[in-house]
């Protein structure tokens, strides 16, 4: 970082010496400035403003410094009818000492609205003007808030190319401002005005940006409560599950309910009417953040909503399919992997709505046949209309393992632009002893060390369950 040397005086290059320096020039001697430290400063504080306050309290404590006390008034015209204007500002003492912490961009539907008397003069005119042997008295709108002044200077601040504020500045002496105070403080003035709007833009920005990152706080704890508070208890499967969204809100989903509930259970989720078969969901919203999170929350509620016991999933996801297309999602849909288990039989019946196959695991004595249950695949839900999705049923035997996830995992890229792909998992659970922690912990650290550092850009789930041995 380059830091300015004090004032003084030393050769500065004008023309390249054999040692890189020149021979000839020589720095002017500033050492004996009484404004350049104080303007030095000044650009400083700019620099760190965070509000048109502060910037306002930068330039007018510099300007005193330099130029000794001043009066001071700022006029709006902005949104007002022609002849109209707001006194944003008026100090009629020390600027320094007086600056008001009110803050006239906020308040300014409480700010008076006026017309005539001498400053109304000023305004008819977008020409920068000065004023000499001044001496305002009985103003109509200002009274003798500025009488002690003899001189005055008005600049014009443009925005948009168009002359809505005024700066006004005055000072005893009945010709205290020449032409050349008059160019220099026209650029100076617009400079400054640009930087007070940038400096509200930008606290406006942050403003917005918080209020965004609240809302997304208040989808993303709407949406972890739509996720299973804990992992339940399905008689005969001992599962896991690793979920992490990308943003703070994300489109991953999944649940794990029993087909029939009790009474009790009727809202929420719960162990269910026993023996009953359970439904087995993981789903995948097209992007990511709070949007892909809403229609996550709508895909939720359309299959709790569905109206009866379903002989199989494939008329689930019809249904979820019909309910989406209707709601004109535009360009999310949504991807669904679901199945009904019955823990009595061990059948796992299952259908695809373009979701990544799961990975089915049989022991066969040497390590794992790994099998994808990709037997049917349909469109991804929310696209088209009256699509008819296949299922398929399995039987799962003891000591075999399912592995559901969602695309965040196989399409996590590497920082050379390799994606971790359905090989991935499958060569992360080779080792595997088929036990969900182990197999997520296989999984998990396979794709860190796959990502290397790299941020992953959606969000990744994984679901493992392993039918007990008996």
């Amino acid at each position: 970082m380059h830091t300015p040397s004090e004032p003084g005086t030393a050769e500065v290059p004008a023309c390249a010496s054999r040692e890189g320096f020149p021979s000839a020039s020589v720095r002017m001697d500033t050492s004996e400035s009484d404004r350049l430290p104080i303007l030095m400063e000044m650009v400083a504080a700019l620099s760190r403003a965070e509000d048109a306050n502060e910037v306002l309290r930068a330039f007018s404590e510099g300007f005193a410094r330099i130029y000794g006390p001043q009066g001071y008034v700022s006029i709006s015209t902005r949104g007002l009818a022609p002849g109209e204007y707001k006194i944003t500002r008026l100090i009629d003492d020390d600027v320094p000492a007086n600056m008001t912490r009110a803050d006239p961009w906020k308040d300014w539907s409480r700010l008076p609205t006026h017309r005539g008397g001498f400053l109304g003069t000023i305004i008819r005119s977008a020409y920068p003007q000065v004023v000499h042997n001044l001496y305002l008295r009985g103003d109509p709108v200002v009274g003798d808030a500025l009488a002690k002044y003899g001189s005055m200077l008005a600049i014009p601040l443009f925005d948009d190319g168009e002359p809505l504020n005024w700066s006004i500045t005055f000072r005893e002496d009945a010709a205290g401002f020449s032409l050349r105070d008059l160019e220099e403080t026209l650029l100076r003035s617009n400079l400054g005005g640009a930087t007070v709007k940038n400096t509200i833009i930008t606290r406006q920005l942050k403003e917005a940006h918080a209020a965004l990152r609240r809302e997304v706080e208040q989808i993303a704890s709407i949406q972890k409560a739509l996720l299973p508070a804990s992992i339940p208890d399905i008689p005969g499967l001992d599962i896991d599950v690793s979920y992490t969204v990308f943003d703070q809100a994300g489109g991953d989903m999944y649940a794990l309910r029993p087909l029939r509930l009790l009474d009790s259970e009727a809202v929420g989720d719960g162990p269910g009417v026993p023996g009953t078969p359970w439904r087995i969901l993981v789903a995948d919203v097209s992007g990511h953040g709070p949007a892909a999170a809403v229609v996550m929350a709508m895909m939720r509620s359309i299959i709790d909503a569905y109206p009866r016991e379903p002989a199989g999933p494939a008329e689930v996801m019809e249904f979820a399919n019909r309910h989406l297309v209707a709601k004109q999602i535009e360009s999310r849909f949504v991807t669904a992997f679901f199945a009904i288990y019955d823990p009595t039989t061990r059948r796992f019946t299952y259908t695809r709505a373009g979701h990544n196959p799961p990975i089915w695991m049989r022991p066969d004595g040497n390590g794992w046949d790994m099998a994808r249950l990709d037997a049917n695949g349909g469109l991804p839900l929310g696209i088209m209309d009256k699509v008819d999705y296949e299922e398929t049923t399995i039987t799962l035997e003891p000591g075999q393992t399912l592995v559901l996830y969602t695309d965040g995992i196989t399409e996590a890229m590497s920082p050379d632009g390799r994606m971790f792909g359905v090989e991935g998992i499958e060569g992360a659970l080779t080792e595997c002893t088929g036990y969900p922690q182990c197999a997520i912990g296989h999984i998990t650290l396979s794709l860190q060390e796959h990502e290397a550092g790299v941020r992953p850009s959606d969000d990744q789930t994984i679901i493992v369950m392993r039918v007990e041995e008996t």
